[in-house]
Parts: structure tokens; C-alpha cells; sequence
């Protein structure tokens, strides 16, 4: 036999094996950037986009974790406690996150939650009254939340306070004022805090992220680019092995 036409054929054999397995693997990126994309593209319609995923492993790639709460706020034997992600009142998720919240008092049967934006009122069994944002009160920032002036009193750093019993009227207040503070949480509360505390990342977000392969940290886009190389090589061998195959045909 010839040896130029004995090595083209062993390099034919071996590119043909090589061009399967490549196959292959390309074959599965290519199903999951195709089956993702589609996902993504109806995200809106999957709900993907108000769900969220709090799966572990999935959030210490985001180089998040769960801190367990140490502190939180008591009114009138009702707690809250909360981090950047989630806020929870009696041990159930509110609707409302406070991220930096200020303090919780009672007054009435109405309970009022402050962050410095955000003024939150619930009923007693944490189901959201009514939201007030800064431009809906008597002041730009909340710095403390408390009681005085028989209602519930807010301060700036300035500590021009203001006095109100159902969050919607206010009168500035000149009395002393009882503020809210953090106090230690019950151990059976801190552990159960924590669960509800998990962090969370938006769904879409993280298919997003393992579409471009984000998700994997800094190496995780050269993955898809490897992909991409892969489907050039093995478009090239394809191209090569058609151009052998009718060579051969044409000359016998």
C-alpha cells in the first residue's frame, strides 16, 4: 500500500473517531444553550422572573451564605428580624423587605416597621397595611422608630421627630420618645430565622448566568467559548472528511 495513502486513511480513522466524540459532547452544549434560550425567552410567562432559588449550592457560587441572626426587634411579644434579602415578622416572610431595619413598635392593632426609606405597616398577623416611602412622610430619612406622644414616633438625624397612630397623619412631636432597639434573639427563633433568611437570587437570574456561563465564576464564559471551538473543529473536520469522501469517489 502506498504510505501516503496508508497515513491519509490512519489520519482519516482517527479524525472520524475524534469528530464522533466531539460530536457528542457539542451535541449536549449545544441541547442546553438551545433548551435555555428558549426557557429565557419566555421567562416573563414562566414566572421566571418573580421566583426565586435559594438552593445552597447554588447560592455559594454567588459566594453568598446564610448568616445566623443574632439580634432582632421586639414589640408587644410580636419579633422582627430580617438581613439585606428577606425580612420576617413572627417567623413568616413579609411581602415588604426592609434591608437595615430601624425597629418594630406596636400601637393599636396595627404594628410599624421602619428601614430609613421605608415606613411598613402590618396587622397582627403580619399581613402588609400599607407601605409609606420617604416622600409620603414628614421626613427625607428615618434614623429611629419608637413611642411617644401616645403614638408612634419617627426621627431624623436631626431628631425632628413626628408623631402618628395610623401612619397616615403626623403632627411634630416635643416629648420624650421610648425608641426601639435590638435586643438577642431566642435561640428556637434565631434557628428557624435562619432558614427563612436563606439568600435568594432571582431564577431568571441564574439561568441567565448558566446560559453564558457566568455562573461559574470568571472561567465559567471560557467554557462556552471551549464549546465554540469545539463546533468549529468540528465543522472543519465534517468539511474535510466531505472533501476527502468525494475525492476518493472522483479518483479510484
Amino acid at each position: 500500500m502506498n504510505p501516503d495513502k496508508h497515513t491519509r486513511r490512519r489520519i482519516g480513522v482517527v479524525l472520524h473517531r475524534w469528530h464522533r466524540r466531539l460530536g457528542v459532547a457539542a451535541g449536549l452544549f449545544l441541547l442546553w444553550l438551545a433548551g435555555s434560550g428558549i426557557v429565557l425567552n419566555h421567562s416573563a410567562q414562566l414566572g421566571l422572573d418573580r421566583s426565586t432559588v435559594s438552593a445552597q449550592w447554588i447560592t455559594q457560587l454567588y459566594g453568598l451564605h446564610a448568616a445566623i441572626p443574632e439580634r432582632g426587634f421586639l414589640a408587644a411579644r410580636h419579633w422582627l428580624v430580617g438581613n439585606e434579602v428577606q425580612t420576617v415578622l413572627d417567623g413568616r416572610p413579609l411581602e415588604t423587605v426592609l434591608p437595615g431595619a430601624l425597629g418594630l413598635v406596636a400601637s393599636g392593632d396595627l404594628l410599624f416597621a421602619a428601614n430609613a426609606s421605608t415606613l411598613a405597616l402590618f396587622d397582627a398577623q403580619g399581613r402588609l397595611v400599607e407601605s409609606l416611602r420617604d416622600t409620603d412622610l414628614p421626613i427625607a430619612a428615618i434614623r429611629r422608630i419608637g413611642q411617644g406622644c401616645d403614638a408612634v414616633v419617627i426621627a431624623n438625624e436631626q431628631d425632628h421627630r413626628f408623631a402618628s397612630r395610623d401612619g397616615l397623619t403626623w403632627a411634630p412631636c416635643a416629648d420624650a420618645a421610648v425608641w426601639s432597639t435590638s435586643v438577642a434573639l431566642p435561640v428556637a427563633m434565631q434557628m428557624r430565622a435562619t432558614t427563612l433568611l436563606r439568600p435568594r437570587l432571582p431564577t431568571e437570574r441564574v439561568l441567565l448566568d448558566a446560559h453564558s456561563g457566568h455562573i461559574l465564576g470568571r472561567y465559567g464564559p471560557f467554557l462556552v467559548d471551549t464549546a465554540g471551538v469545539l463546533f468549529i473543529l468540528i465543522a472543519l473536520s465534517g468539511l474535510w472528511m466531505f472533501l476527502r469522501h468525494h475525492s476518493r469517489r472522483g479518483h479510484p
